[in-house]
């Protein structure tokens, strides 16, 4: 391999290292830091990275060679600590040494074959749901009912998922039916605490990570990129509220 395709090559990693990263929620310093670490391995002498929330831009040049920049969309965006954890793990052995460069693209490109599985993940939705009710002071009951919502917000996620909604409908929709499989549950079965499900149930789908991640970028003086994952924070938000509401409303639990 001739430097030019080494360059090419590392570049290309980089930029993969960097939008898994900040697909998977990572702040938008880290993103940065990490993409520059790894062109710092070239040893040329500028190595640059711009990070948004929906794309990277990424320079390789010196007078030795032409310069090299690549773009990347982000066009998704999900939380996963685990990627990012990997991702990082990766860097640091590429950036020690311990990695040649292919192998780091390799490992890169192979990352989202180690995740966790649609089923883990569905019941992990389920057992949060469930374990939240009992937090929550709720009763075995309705820790088993949050749970049923649980499933039900899972197999939503994978129903919107199939036809690619946006983000904002995905979380309405899940918001009704967690709302109306609660009224309804707490209207058949008795003795449960709807409110106490419809709360538990919420859970999965609240944007907590979002929203700690948009204060760390505004406190690295990164406000563009934190103020908009803050709003974007703020319209799932609202998306549940309203879901939440229609859901009550249509299943008799809220009377206009």
């Amino acid at each position: 391999m001739d430097k030019k395709e080494e360059y090419k090559l590392l570049i290309d990693t980089a930029t993969l290292a960097g939008k898994l990263m900040l697909e998977n929620g990572a702040e938008i310093y880290r993103v940065e830091d990490t993409i520059r670490r790894m062109l710092a391995v070239s040893r040329l002498k500028t190595g640059e990275s711009y990070v948004t929330n929906t794309g990277i831009m990424v320079n390789l040049d010196d007078p030795s060679v032409d310069s090299m920049t690549v773009i990347r969309r982000i066009s998704s965006r999900n939380m996963d600590l685990n990627m990012i954890s990997l991702v990082n793990n990766i860097s640091r052995e590429f950036c020690a040494g311990n990695m040649d460069l292919k192998e780091a693209f390799h490992e890169l490109k192979h990352l989202d074959g180690r995740q966790y599985s649609k089923l883990m993940i569905d019941l992990s939705i389920v057992g949060v749901a469930g374990f939240f009710a009992l937090v929550f002071g709720g009763g075995f009951r309705d820790a088993i009912t949050a749970g049923v919502d649980g499933a039900l917000i899972a197999l939503m996620l994978r129903f919107s998922k199939r036809l690619r909604l946006n983000g904002f409908i995905e979380t309405v929709l899940c918001s009704v039916v967690l709302a109306a499989g609660a009224v309804l549950m707490a209207e058949t079965f008795g003795h449960i605490s709807s409110d106490k499900v419809i709360i538990s149930a919420i859970m999965p789908i609240v944007p907590g990570a979002a929203f700690t991640t948009a204060i760390r970028d505004i406190l690295q003086g990164d406000y563009v990129a934190g103020g908009a994952k803050a709003l974007e924070a703020f319209v799932k938000v609202a998306a549940i509220v309203v879901g939440v509401g229609l859901g009550m409303i249509c299943t008799g639990g809220v009377r206009l």
